[in-house]
């Protein structure tokens, strides 16, 4: 049993080689380690349990893009790229 699950697990990094380069992700200043998107997680999801707020899908969803806008520091950059030349 141990060995068919250590043929699992080399078959599922294997698999996904491209996607685990940590060294080139730490050298572009990228985290690694899951600690702070679970911190992201929990405080765009503080956003949304406010006492008696009651948020539908559609709604939430909508707020939680928006919160993860502004807590990534990508708000200007995602804002600027929707803008549409007028003329």
């Amino acid at each position: 049993m141990q060995r068919k699950r250590a043929d699992q697990l080399l078959g599922y990094a294997s698999e996904r080689r491209d996607m685990i380069c940590y060294p080139a992700f730490e050298a572009k200043g990228w985290q690694i380690g899951s600690g702070p998107t679970e911190a992201t997680c929990k405080t765009l999801t503080a956003r949304l349990k406010g006492s008696g707020m009651r948020w539908d899908a559609n709604n939430a969803e909508a707020v939680m893009g928006l919160e993860a806008l502004s807590q990534s520091g990508q708000w200007e950059h995602y804002w600027q790229s929707q803008l549409r030349p007028t003329g």
